[in-house]
């Protein structure tokens, strides 16, 4: 074999080794590998002093948001980390100019779905516009499925940690942008404070379990370099 073929197959077998795995697109967790049933403590009862505290709660966080408020709850919605984060890192983070991290964070998201979308129904917690229809309003996007825990939370949480970890330089900024987009659920009137407490224990312990998966880490580490690229760190 000829000196040229054979760094060609070596470069090769580099860039196979070395790329992100993105197999399929798969979710990296699932609620057979981390069941939130087992370890969430349970929600609170309705009609109970709790219940009813939080539902104050909640009016109160209404009745004080401002339109700006309002419209930044609305905005936040969207559970994509581009809506949840751009502000926070500037206009170079975006799906267009970040391909593998587009990828990575969709497959992250759709982890959250699958290990939060069965918690809900066992825990049973209906959400406050539901619940108090005459008190608070939907102000954003309605969803009724159930309301603990919250799955915006969750989402923003782990993706927290994880962009924490490839940018600790904006560790304040990020971890500032994740409350306030946890906020913005109680805001909106689809979540109550404890929701969002369980939610941050929640996507803590998805970001905990996805570092101790070695194909996880590997596209971390493809995605970090990404992003520290891009925004010139």
């Amino acid at each position: 074999m000829s000196l040229t073929r054979r760094l060609v197959l070596a470069a090769g077998l580099f860039c196979a080794v070395a790329a992100p795995t993105f197999a399929a697109d798969a979710p990296y967790l699932t609620a057979e590998k981390l069941d939130l049933r087992n370890f969430l403590p349970p929600a609170i009862v309705a009609g109970s002093p709790a219940d009813l505290a939080e539902r104050t709660a909640v009016v109160a966080a209404q009745k004080a948001a401002s339109p700006e408020r309002i419209a930044l709850a609305q905005h936040d919605a969207d559970e994509t980390v581009w809506v949840i984060f751009g502000k926070t890192l500037g206009d170079k983070f975006t799906a267009a100019a970040l391909p593998l991290t587009d990828r990575f964070f969709a497959r992250v998201g759709d982890s959250e779905d699958l290990v939060v979308d069965p918690a809900k129904p066992f825990f049973g917690r209906v959400r406050p516009f539901l619940a108090a229809p005459d008190e608070i309003k939907p102000l954003v996007k309605a969803s009724k499925s159930g309301s603990y825990p919250s799955g915006h939370t969750t989402r923003g949480t782990m993706e927290g940690i994880i962009l924490v970890s490839m940018l600790p330089e904006k560790r304040a900024e990020i971890w500032a942008r994740v409350d306030e987009y946890a906020e913005s659920r109680i805001v909106g009137g689809m979540h109550y404070p404890g929701d969002l407490v369980a939610g941050k224990r929640a996507g803590s312990a998805m970001a905990a379990a996805m570092f101790a998966d070695p194909a996880f880490v590997a596209d971390f580490e493809a995605v970090k370099k990404e992003v520290r690229a891009a925004l010139g760190l």
